[in-house]
């Protein structure tokens, strides 16, 4: 058996590649970005993502304070859980997993769509989607069940070469603008009309493994400093990376023609602008770039799941079993879990996409869309509903941080994600990008605040039925039986009785 201390590997480099790498930086740039523009028709998204950057990090100020006072690998669940109640933090716990699923999903499918292409174009040889989907579920299901620092060594060779691939582009954009150098897409004017809420929704997902720096607070070496060092560190570094790299796409096709021509090329705006100025030998590399992106970000969203099955499991709150951690402080049986739904939802998606008969852009057009739309907006009312537990939480627990930290900050974080909230569903349709879907605009939002009503009712039945485990909620470890109570309402897991008063 290991001991608590025994799988604190984790450096604050080793947290910062995980963050960033959950966020797919060369994804982000190449298709998030021409996305946010094309799907907009705004030009402030440079200015979107300095915005959400801003506020996830005023939002970071009282997320790391909670990290320090509550070191739970699940951390959106245990501070809701210590702020706003039990209930509520399972109802957030349960949102939590639906949106970092759906987001895993996306991502699965958008690899092996774009593996496809890329096999076929080089090699000739045309591969189904699925089966590249699957093989990375595979190398992700390896990755798992392994200590989280080798992943994280994997993980920051890609994000080194990720980086480098977008900084080329970028001196290349700056090198030979198509209409010299401006920076109207970085005016605050650029971000305001119709599409706000779509670019706002295209760039808050540029964010979202922002949790994941606090769930590797129980293997990270001296938590109470590398874990907030590593969140602003890696808050500071996306935003100003992304909002650098969204203008200059803008300077590479000039700022009057960029959403016309995001919507004419989509991804493909990078990778052809590449080969148009002589780097046509480097396009199918970064193309393997883009895959290794993708890969690194379904792994970081593995572990992060992974570890909510295993916070949840060991307060037996789900199955027990898949509490249990490994040698190296992986959670193995809650990453096999995952892994096994992650492969099982790859093939619902192909034998759907056989059923509708849409055609091989399926995984992109349908899958990728719809779930990392959901995924995001499940995020947002996330961060809405943590920042309010950082305030209830810390203004009636600890006098020891300044009203800035107590209140300001996730005041600020509060109102800014609340208005996000309503202004993303306000313009959910151009989302979902089909007029004749205009029923998802319910059922997508509807799905995934359900799955958060269904954690509430978890929470409230655990309160009536199984007390011992409904007072240990958010708590970190396996739940105690009080002196008196009925060892006939511990759904059958030895509990040893504790004397507490």
């Amino acid at each position: 058996m290991t001991t608590p201390d025994s799988g604190r590997s984790l450096k604050t480099h080793h947290v910062v590649f995980l963050v960033v790498a959950a966020a797919a930086p060369l994804t982000v740039v190449s298709a998030g970005a021409t996305a946010a523009y094309a799907t907009s028709e705004m030009a402030g998204v440079p200015v979107g993502y300095l915005l959400c950057g801003a506020l996830v990090a005023v939002f970071a100020v009282g997320f790391c304070a909670m990290a320090r006072e509550i070191p739970n690998t699940a951390a959106f669940f245990s501070y809701v859980s210590a702020g706003m109640g039990r209930s509520h933090g399972l109802a957030a716990s349960w949102l939590a997993i639906v949106s970092y699923i759906a987001m895993q999903t996306a991502l699965y499918a958008l690899l092996g769509f774009t593996a496809q292409g890329l096999i076929a174009s080089v090699a000739g040889v045309n591969i189904s989607w699925v089966i590249w989907s699957l093989l990375a579920a595979a190398g992700v299901a390896f990755l798992g069940v392994r200590s989280v620092d080798v992943a994280s060594r994997i993980l920051g060779v890609l994000l080194a070469l990720e980086f480098l691939a977008v900084l080329i582009y970028c001196v290349v954009s700056l090198s030979r603008p198509a209409e010299g150098i401006y920076t109207s897409t970085l005016m605050p004017s650029a971000l305001f009309g119709a599409g706000t809420g779509t670019v706002l929704a295209f760039t808050i997902a540029g964010f979202m493994g922002i949790e994941s720096s606090a769930m590797y607070s129980e293997e990270a070496q001296r938590p109470e400093k590398t874990i907030p060092r590593a969140t602003l560190i890696a808050v500071t570094l996306m935003a100003g990376f992304y909002s650098f790299s969204a203008w200059a796409i803008a300077q590479s096709v000039g700022e009057s023609s960029i959403i016309a021509a995001a919507q004419d090329e989509g991804a493909d705006l990078f990778f052809n602008f590449l080969a148009d100025n002589g780097l046509g030998g480097l396009v199918p590399f970064i193309r393997l770039l883009l895959l290794t992106s993708l890969f690194a970000a379904v792994t970081s969203f593995h572990n992060t799941v992974a570890r909510y099955f295993m916070a949840l499991g060991r307060e037996r709150v789900i199955w027990p079993k898949l509490g249990t951690m490994g040698q190296g402080g992986a959670p193995v049986n809650g990453s096999l879990a995952l892994s096994v739904f992650s492969a099982c939802a790859i093939v619902l998606a192909y034998i759907a996409e056989k059923i509708i008969g849409y055609g091989d852009a399926f995984p992109a057009d349908i899958v990728f869309s719809w779930m990392s739309n959901a995924g995001g907006f499940g995020l947002i009312f996330l961060l809405l509903i943590t920042s309010i537990s950082v305030i209830l939480y810390l203004r009636k627990n600890d006098n020891s941080y300044s009203v800035f930290i107590t209140t300001i900050a996730p005041a600020i974080a509060t109102v800014g994600f609340g208005t996000m909230f309503f202004v993303v569903l306000a313009n959910f349709n151009k989302l979902i990008g089909d007029e004749g879907l205009w029923y998802l605009v319910f059922i997508i939002p509807g799905i995934i605040l359900a799955c958060g009503v269904a954690g509430y009712i978890r929470g409230e039945f655990l309160r009536y039925r199984r007390p011992h485990i409904y007072r240990n909620i958010g708590s970190g470890h396996a739940p105690t039986l009080d002196r008196g109570e009925d060892l006939g309402d511990a759904d059958g897991i030895d509990e040893k009785v504790s004397s507490r008063a």
